[in-house]
């Protein structure tokens, strides 16, 4: 049935028609390729400029990338920078203690070796010196004198060896028995020389005492010993300011 009806549309066409009919067909296909090239034109455009950002975009990002490793090695070389200075401060401030201890270790030595003990005997008093000057000065009872029998003369420095607190009974012994050291310690008690030679007893070569005030006069008259009179605050001054090995001189 259509083809019957195409046919007779056909039959009744008129060949002008029919040409105008084509032409147009033939207009229209032209005009829409050639919209469509045009159309197909801009989008290549658009296509090669998004390419060439694309391009720029990745270039960016190799860039990106490089600094982004530069300032990781930076912050590495600026970590190990910081742990290097963290370590020459530590050791700068460890040397620093150090010889701020030695400088103390010095300084104590340095006074060990020129703190000495002077007696005057023409002014009755006993000075604790520091090289040539006086620190303290204190007065004597007397300046020296011999108790229970004691003689002899007091000529030179005299050597400090020891010290006491309290004046033991008996002192400390230590021997050799048998090729091992045997030691006995000083006893604790009351005795003759405990009770003469009383507190803050400090002992120099040649026999000469320092000490407090006895405990019992009778003891001390009776102990042989040669010493200096000093009150308590004396003696303990003394006692607390002086060291072993530090000299006495008696003018």
């Amino acid at each position: 049935m259509k083809t019957a009806l195409l046919k007779r549309l056909q039959d009744r066409a008129a060949a002008p028609l029919v040409a105008a009919a084509a032409l147009g067909l033939l207009l229209g296909a032209h005009l829409t390729a050639a919209w469509l090239d045009s159309r197909a034109a801009g989008r290549d455009v658009q296509w090669r400029g998004l390419t060439r950002e694309r391009e720029k975009a990745a270039a960016a990002v190799v860039d990106l990338q490089a600094l982004r490793d530069f300032k990781a090695r930076d912050v590495a070389r600026l970590q190990e920078g910081l742990s290097g200075l963290t370590r020459s401060r530590r050791a700068l401030f460890e040397a620093g203690l150090a010889l701020q201890e030695e400088k103390r270790l010095l300084e104590k030595q340095w006074e060990m070796l020129t703190t000495w003990l002077l007696v005057d005997s023409a002014a009755g008093r006993i000075h604790l010196m520091r090289g040539d000057q006086s620190l303290e000065s204190y007065a004597l009872a007397y300046a020296s004198a011999a108790f229970g029998g004691a003689s002899g003369v007091i000529a030179g420095p005299m050597e400090m060896t020891s010290k006491e607190r309290f004046a033991h009974p008996e002192r400390g012994v230590s021997e050799q028995v048998d090729g091992a050291l045997r030691w006995n310690p000083p006893q604790v008690g009351d005795s003759v020389r405990a009770n003469a030679l009383g507190e803050y007893v400090m002992f120099f070569r040649g026999g000469f005492i320092l000490h407090g005030p006895a405990r019992r006069a009778a003891d001390h008259r009776a102990f042989s010993h040669r010493c200096a009179g000093l009150s308590l605050a004396a003696a303990r001054n003394l006692y607390r300011a002086t060291y072993i090995g530090g000299k006495l001189v008696v003018k």
